[in-house]
């Protein structure tokens, strides 16, 4: 299926140029370990312009260290189905352990997008964060802690807290343990569609309608498709849909100025505080004179 995919790609014209296509390479993850990752770069990719990022972290089942596992589904195989509705510098990390949520790479993560910024011309008021499952869970929870990132967040049938327990029945120390309402509040203003199957039986669709809720309780106004007759497979549905990609294209982050403080106007410069001496201005009186000594 891969193969078929990536020769679909490649037919739409031929060899891709080394700027250009799926770029390889490879970052360091906790413990020492390599992250593996993918890089897609549209074919008329011009530096001349600046380009959206999107960050697509994929489920439990693509994990790994063969560094192509995680172009099986989700966002990848939409992209080489129809790349125009995708214009944009597209980042397909690797998670190498499955049993580890990706909140544990949250370091080599960021420093993947800070790397991608580096690297080619980046819109930095538009990057994305997105994934499916344990990467819908990545998406939330990375959405949370720095909503100063990201101009939008899609979380496709992903969930709060973190699903995994070590032997002692915890959740682990690098996971998210809260709730929904932990991640809404910081969430609260960034634009948000999230996609969940009516009928999943991995993933409850009330993970992603309680999100929803806490979302809407702390302010924000996120969007929200609950497919009907659907299971934990959504992510088909989702990446497919030209709405929802040109949605998360088309967002932007607001960027937050410092607020300048208002000079003080030049006709009152100079003039004295209210006080003893009130507002009145001239030269001190013999009288004000004698006090001051």
């Amino acid at each position: 299926m891969l193969l078929l995919f990536l020769s679909a790609f490649l037919a739409r014209g031929g060899q891709p140029p080394a700027t250009a296509g799926l770029l390889a390479g490879e970052i360091e993850a906790p413990g020492g370990a390599k992250l593996p990752y993918l890089v897609y770069v549209p074919r008329d990719y011009d530096a001349a312009r600046r380009w959206p990022l999107v960050l697509f972290l994929h489920g439990q089942g693509e994990s790994g260290t063969d560094g192509w596992r995680q172009l099986l589904q989700g966002l990848p195989p939409a992209l080489f189905a129809a790349p125009e509705r995708w214009p944009a510098i597209v980042l397909l990390p690797q998670k190498p352990d499955s049993d580890r949520e990706w909140e544990s790479y949250e370091k080599a993560l960021l420093a993947l997008v800070d790397r991608a910024r580096r690297t080619w011309a980046i819109d930095p008021e538009r990057v994305i964060l997105t994934g499916l499952s344990q990467g819908g869970h990545g998406s939330w929870v990375l959405g949370a802690r720095h909503p100063d990132v990201w101009a939008a967040v899609g979380p496709v049938c992903g969930y709060a807290a973190a699903r995994r327990r070590d032997a002692a029945g915890r959740i682990p120390a690098d996971a998210f343990g809260g709730t929904a309402a932990d991640l809404a509040k910081p969430l609260a203003s960034t634009p948000v569609w999230a996609f969940h199957g009516a009928i999943d039986d991995v993933v409850p669709v009330a993970e992603t309608e309680a999100m929803i809720a806490a979302l809407r309780a702390a302010g924000g106004t996120p969007r929200v498709t609950i497919v009907p007759k659907v299971g934990h497979g959504v992510w088909s549905r989702a990446y497919e849909d030209p709405e929802f990609a040109a949605w998360l294209i088309a967002q932007r982050r607001s960027v937050r100025r410092p607020k300048s403080r208002e000079p003080r106007p030049l006709s009152l410069l100079g003039q004295p505080r209210s006080g003893r001496r009130g507002n009145r201005r001239g030269p001190l009186t013999d009288a004000e004179r004698r006090r001051r000594r």
